[in-house]
């Protein structure tokens, strides 16, 4: 087989997977349409009508623990949250790091104290554990 047939078949390959690979990640993202916290169902916007109003640096949003105590978690500094985003990734912090973060009307978390990678975009569930 020369040249001239084998690098068009390459090319239908690569595209064939990198088309099922698109169709894969289309169908596994969850529905973000609404944050689950500890078992129930919230949208942004009952959040913000929930939560109090936090800045800093250049970001706004809602204050994380004032949230959690509003929404009835009891006992709330004795608690880890994991925050999940809709492609799988996650991270769990704790109270102490929960009194500094934010929830911005985009879905994302913000911590004043935690690096970059705490930074969670597109967030469909905060575990209480």
């Amino acid at each position: 087989m020369g040249k001239e047939k084998l690098i068009p078949i390459l090319a239908v390959a690569v595209l064939f997977i990198g088309s099922l690979s698109s169709i894969y990640v289309y169908a596994t993202q969850i529905n973000s349409e609404y944050i689950d916290i500890n078992g129930q169902e919230y949208t942004v916007d009952q959040l913000f009508f929930i939560g109090e109003e936090r800045t800093f640096e250049t970001f706004s949003g809602i204050a994380l623990d004032t949230l959690m105590m509003k929404i009835g978690i009891p006992e709330p500094e004795k608690h880890e949250y994991t925050i999940i985003a809709s492609d799988g990734y996650q991270q769990t912090v704790k109270w102490v790091n929960m009194k500094n973060g934010l929830l911005t009307e985009e879905g994302q978390s913000i911590f004043s104290d935690l690096p970059k990678a705490f930074r969670i975009k597109d967030i469909v569930k905060i575990e209480v554990k």
